[in-house]
């Protein structure tokens, strides 16, 4: 193995050696050590598969053939990736590169195992490598890519065989150079590159490129339609020659700049080809990492057909001035670009200044500056078509430098075939109209302000008409109530005094009456009678007492004399009541019913008002149930005592009092029949009131209503 390995560097050296007369130009200067032989410093690769190893030993010396400790020193040295083995993979020798990748020193190199440190994947595919080129012994110099496992590299790899002095086949050199980096980025050129092509074969405006010579090496279709010239007629020409003379000097001017990276990139020039015209040129350099410069890349816009359009403009705007010179406005056009090309006469008459201030972007100067964004906005908008046509107000500067308020309409302008070049509209002076808007504004404030003044005034008044007229209103209520009480007074006056004459009148029959029944009995006493005539007439006696008893109470009833407070018994006044009203109950076909539970009802008060009060009660007890078709024709009376009340009830069987009349149920002249006059529960719930008591009102649950009086023993 020792004497392979031997013959085998050895056999790497002569050839070293021998592929390195090519390379001489390019080595580094050797250094000379007579006890150690000649020690080399490594010469770079010029060419993969080829091992540049090679010395001057002094001017005009021959090559020697270097030994191993010459060759394993030279390697130790080298960058690159060179790597030197056996036929079974054993590494002989191999550069600092190498080492890097192994983690290891040069030194420790030497019998590692090549594929070892490898994927298995990978380390398959380089052991077949090498394996056909140790059995076919030719030199490969391929690209591959390794998959690391960590990583993915793109390497320029080079494998040569080494063969003996006989021929014989000893092992492989392979050098190895990483141009992972070198492919990614000219992947990522030629897709830039594919970029600019798509972008510039596209693009409205004409683009050229050029070398460092100023020769042409790219024109897009746009710059082809522009000079009426291929790009293959222009290859190669200094792309200069094709500018107006009269312009060379601003392209060399702009090309000096470019050069030094300072001044303007824009300059108008005219451009000579099959086609002459006018064209906006712009120039950019394209310069490496050392600032060197790589190319030239420039644009070219047509300004053809904007600088016809600006003459075409020009000549429509002389004759709009002479159309529009008499009308006491000023007329204006502008350009696409925001340059006001015309205004009328009346510029001049409304500024003061002359015509040539208004013109290309000089009539900024003469408006406000609090109005002047505003007024570049609206321009602006409609210039961009973002509006058809805007009207706004702002101020500018009057002939006696005062500041005066125009009105200005504009609308976009288009040509024949629709385009937008530019808009043209109207300043109309509106400063008298708006002093008077602002006097009218101020007449109007305080016009308001007066007719908020009346109005509150009439407001007052109105308030205090409305107070009168309530005021008004409810003393006419008060007043038709004093009159209806009145008038019901007056009634049972009228009344009164009837009832009494009547009383008096019938009183007199009856004593008659009752003076002969008494005679009629004196007579009948003497003689032999039948025991039923004398009974009768004791009936007779008797009834005609009770008749003169009921119109001696009726005419108490209805007498108008003061009160009296005396010891009455509630039970009696009771009856008398039910006595009373008898008649009038059987008349209606219903009948009073009395229930006394108290066993003694002594009570001092006003016997006819406390009468009053019960006959109310029953009668309309009585009315509400003939008013009522109920199975209970009766009214009662039921007398109830405690240790401190005695209580009256008077229960009918009627239709009852409805829940939305509870509240008025006492209240005065409030009734519920059509002929009442609403006076008589008022009345009745004062009357018990002044007795120290109460008169309430309790729904009965069998239908109807009660009536309750209670008061104090």
């Amino acid at each position: 193995m020792i004497s392979t390995s031997t013959r085998l560097l050895d056999q790497c050296t002569h050839l070293a050696t021998k592929a390195s007369t090519n390379w001489l130009q390019t080595a580094r200067p050797v250094e000379y050590n007579p006890g150690r032989n000649f020690v080399l410093k490594c010469c770079k690769l010029k060419q993969i598969g080829s091992l540049g190893l090679a010395s001057e030993i002094g001017k005009r010396q021959p090559l020697i053939e270097l030994n191993t400790e010459i060759l394993a020193a030279a390697l130790k040295s080298s960058a690159e990736s060179i790597l030197i083995k056996d036929c079974n993979g054993t590494i002989l020798l191999g550069s600092q590169g190498v080492a890097n990748f192994y983690g290891c020193s040069v030194e420790e190199l030497p019998g590692r195992d090549a594929y070892s440190a490898l994927p298995p994947d990978l380390a398959a595919k380089i052991q077949e490598r090498d394996r056909i080129t140790v059995e076919t012994g030719a030199t490969e110099l391929c690209e591959e890519t390794w998959d690391l496992g960590y990583e993915q590299r793109t390497l320029l790899v080079s494998r040569s065989a080494i063969r003996g002095k006989d021929g014989t086949i000893l092992g492989v050199v392979t050098g190895y150079k990483n141009i992972s980096a070198i492919k990614q980025a000219y992947l990522l050129f030629e897709q830039n590159q594919e970029r600019f092509l798509a972008l510039a074969d596209t693009c409205p405006v004409g683009i050229f490129e050029c070398n460092p010579y100023l020769q042409i090496t790219y024109v897009n279709p746009e710059w082809e339609r522009i000079m009426g010239l291929r790009m293959s007629d222009v290859i190669g020409q200094n792309w200069t020659q094709f500018v107006a003379e009269e312009h060379q000097y601003l392209v060399q001017q702009l090309i000096e700049k470019k050069g030094s990276t300072r001044g303007d990139d824009r300059v108008d020039c005219r451009l000579r080809g099959k086609h002459e015209c006018m064209v906006e040129l712009s120039l950019n350099r394209v310069a490496n990492l050392d600032n060197h410069t790589v190319s030239y890349i420039g644009s070219a816009v047509d300004l053809t057909y904007r600088l016809a359009s600006q003459l075409q403009l020009r000549e429509k705007a002389n004759l709009m001035r002479d159309l529009t010179s008499s009308v006491p406005a000023i007329i204006w056009q502008m350009s696409q670009e925001g340059q006001c090309i015309f205004v009328s006469d009346y510029w001049e008459e409304l500024t003061g200044k002359p015509i040539a201030t208004a013109l290309e972007r000089n009539w900024m100067d003469v408006i406000h500056p609090e109005d002047l964004d505003n007024v570049v906005a609206q321009l602006q908008s409609v210039l961009d078509q973002q509006k058809r046509s805007v009207s706004f107000e702002f101020r500018l500067v009057g002939r006696a430098g005062e500041w005066r308020w125009v009105l200005n309409n504009c609308q976009q302008l288009h040509d024949t075939e629709g385009r937008s070049i530019g808009l043209a509209g109207h300043l109309i002076d509106i400063t008298d109209r708006r002093q008077a808007e602002i006097e009218l504004l101020q007449y109007s404030f305080v016009l308001e302000e007066r007719v908020s003044e009346r109005t509150m005034e009439l407001r007052r008044a109105n308030e205090s008409l409305q107070v009168e007229i309530e005021t008004r209103r409810h003393t006419e209520e008060m007043l038709e109530e004093k009159r209806s009480e009145l008038a019901h007074f007056s009634r049972i006056a009228v009344m009164g005094r009837l009832s009494g004459e009547l009383a008096h009148e019938l009183n007199q029959p009856l004593n008659a009456i009752q003076n002969y029944v008494g005679s009629l009995e004196k007579i009948l006493s003497t003689s032999p009678v039948l025991d039923s005539a004398t009974s009768i007439l004791k009936q007779l006696n008797k009834e005609i007492a009770r008749a003169a008893k009921i119109i001696r109470r009726t005419r108490d009833f209805v007498s108008t004399g003061t009160h009296r407070s005396e010891e009455l018994d509630l039970s009696e006044l009771v009856s008398d009541t039910a006595l009373m009203l008898k008649g009038e109950a059987r008349r209606r076909g219903l009948t009073i019913q009395i229930v006394d539970n108290a066993n003694e009802s002594l009570f001092i008060g006003d016997p006819i008002r406390l009468q009053q009060v019960l006959v109310n009660l029953v009668l309309n007890g009585l009315e509400a149930m003939v008013d009522h078709d109920g199975s209970d024709n009766r009214a009662v009376i039921e007398l109830s005592k405690t240790s401190q009340r005695i209580s009256i009830a008077v229960h009918d069987s009627g239709c009852g009092v409805k829940e939305s009349e509870l509240e008025r149920l006492f209240d005065a002249f409030f009734t519920t029949k059509a002929t009442g006059l609403g006076m008589g529960l008022a009345i009745s719930r004062g009357i018990i009131k002044d007795h120290k008591g109460t008169l309430t009102y309790q729904p009965r649950n069998s239908g109807g209503s009660t009536f309750v009086i209670e008061l104090p023993i």
